[in-house]
């Protein structure tokens, strides 16, 4: 795997935490609701921003004498 694409995809990986703890809160009803809400939407967030990263970095130009 290309170097480049380690820490989009590692901020991706990671960024399910809060999302599975905000639908289990919504769900189990741990957490006043906007809580839950909170933790599944900055989630998402983290996952849209790593996304977007992960294509910025694959459709980046490269240098020619880069591999």
């Amino acid at each position: 795997m290309n170097p480049q694409y380690r820490k989009p995809l590692i901020l991706f990986v990671a960024s399910f935490i809060p999302v599975v703890a905000g639908m289990a809160c919504k769900v189990m009803h741990w957490l006043p609701v906007s809580a839950g809400g909170t933790l599944f939407g900055a989630g998402m967030l983290v996952q849209l921003f790593s996304i977007l990263w992960l294509i910025a970095v694959i459709l980046k130009p490269r240098k020619k004498n880069q591999v």
